[in-house]
C-alpha cells in the first residue's frame, strides 16, 4: 500500500505497548462470581439442566429412535433378502457346474470310445 505523508499524519499514533488505559479497571465493589460458578444459581441450573435433559430424553426416545429402529429393520431384511437370493444363485450355479461336468465327462467317454 502506497503511504502519503498526507495520510500519515491522518492516522491516530499507535498506543505503546504495556500502556493501561483508566476505563479498563472493574472496580471492586462491582465484582461477582460468574454466573455459572455461583452458588446462588445452581438450584436453577440444575432446575434447566433437568427440564433439558428430559426435553432431550423424550425428543430421541419417540422421534429419533423409531426412525432409527425403522431404518435398521428395512436394512436387516433388505440383507435377509439378499442373502436368500445368493444362496438360490449359488445352488443354481452348483447345479450348472455339476451339469457341465457330466457333460464333459460324457464328452470325454465318447472320444474314447471313437479313438
Amino acid at each position: 500500500m502506497f503511504v502519503t505523508s498526507a495520510y500519515a499524519q491522518e492516522t491516530a499514533p499507535a498506543a505503546a505497548e504495556g500502556d493501561t488505559h483508566a476505563g479498563t479497571a472493574v472496580p471492586a465493589a462491582e465484582h461477582e462470581a460468574f454466573p455459572p460458578f455461583d452458588a446462588k444459581t445452581f438450584p436453577s441450573q440444575i432446575l434447566w439442566l433437568v427440564i433439558t435433559f428430559g426435553l432431550f430424553y423424550l425428543f430421541l426416545k419417540r422421534v429419533v429412535m423409531p426412525r432409527l429402529g425403522g431404518i435398521i429393520d428395512v436394512r436387516n431384511d433388505r440383507i435377509t433378502q439378499d442373502l436368500d437370493h445368493a444362496a438360490r444363485l449359488k445352488s443354481e450355479a452348483d447345479a450348472a457346474v455339476d451339469a457341465y461336468e457330466q457333460e464333459l465327462a460324457e464328452a470325454k467317454a465318447n472320444a474314447n470310445k471313437r479313438m
